[in-house]
């Protein structure tokens, strides 16, 4: 069974300004679909890296709540100075303006997009030659969970591999992704947590699979909860399940049938 992350999806309040603020970071949006209850995109760099699907649920009104489950996206760049900047001209809220960190060979910028979702820019000094040479890509999604060790195991269950672990001042933080392909997902346990991660607009992340049914069956086996049985759907030649991972986060599985 090989498993791999797709795209990982937050809901924003107006789909085509967050389109049109990370298009021109340098980003492009390569699909838009329309399903009963949303409008969605995808925006990536073709090139590599990991894909970001934005949604507007129909039923979507003012400001989407931000919750604590979400902590930031990371933004890939040749240069954090000027991507800082055309964030900031896109009206990008400032956090930190960029800096060289001492403990990693990296310059780092903070900004909040027009949802108020956090951004970091990362220049990594140098980078290795299997980047993406043009342009921006996305990094790994961050997101916050109650119990680090139980979120590592339930996505190597899913068929993931943790491939870091990293200790900053205020998180135990750690990378599940397959090396050879997709997206990557940090997990963090922030030290100052207290109760559970509450969700707010957050909404979904993919893990493609090449066994939709031996995988939704293996986390139910495992104790996380169906949400949805697999099943094979008209619109597009795929099957489809949901399961929950630790802390209430929505996982699909999807698979591509031939």
């Amino acid at each position: 069974m090989a498993s791999w992350l797709g795209q990982y999806c937050l809901n924003v309040a107006d789909l085509e300004r967050s389109v049109a603020f990370y298009t021109s970071l340098g980003l492009t949006c390569t699909s838009r679909t329309e399903i009963p209850d949303a409008f969605e995109a995808i925006v990536e760099n073709p090139s590599g890296g990991s894909k970001f699907q934005i949604a507007q649920q129909k039923n979507q009104s003012d400001s989407v709540d931000l919750g604590t489950g979400f902590w930031k996206l990371y933004v890939n760049t040749h240069d954090v100075g000027e991507t800082f900047q055309g964030a900031v001209a896109q009206g990008a809220t400032v956090e930190s303006a960029p800096e060289r960190m001492e403990r990693w060979p990296v310059s780092i910028a903070f900004v909040r997009d027009l949802d108020g979702y956090l951004v970091e820019f990362v220049t990594r000094h140098p980078w290795p030659d299997t980047v993406p040479a043009d342009g921006p890509w996305l990094g790994q999604y961050c997101i916050n969970v109650t119990d680090i060790e139980a979120s590592i195991e339930f996505f190597e269950l899913m068929g993931l591999d943790c491939t870091s672990r990293t200790e900053i001042e205020q998180a135990h933080e750690a990378i599940v992704e397959n090396p050879e392909r997709g997206s990557k997902l940090q997990l963090a346990q922030q030290l100052a947590q207290e109760g559970p991660i509450r969700m707010g607009s957050m909404w979904k992340l993919y893990v493609n699979t090449d066994d939709c049914r031996g995988l939704h069956d293996a986390a139910v086996g495992a104790g996380s909860p169906s949400i949805m049985e697999p099943a094979r759907l008209e619109r597009w030649p795929v099957t489809m399940a949901y399961v929950g991972a630790p802390d209430g986060y929505l996982v699909e599985l999807l698979q591509h049938d031939a």
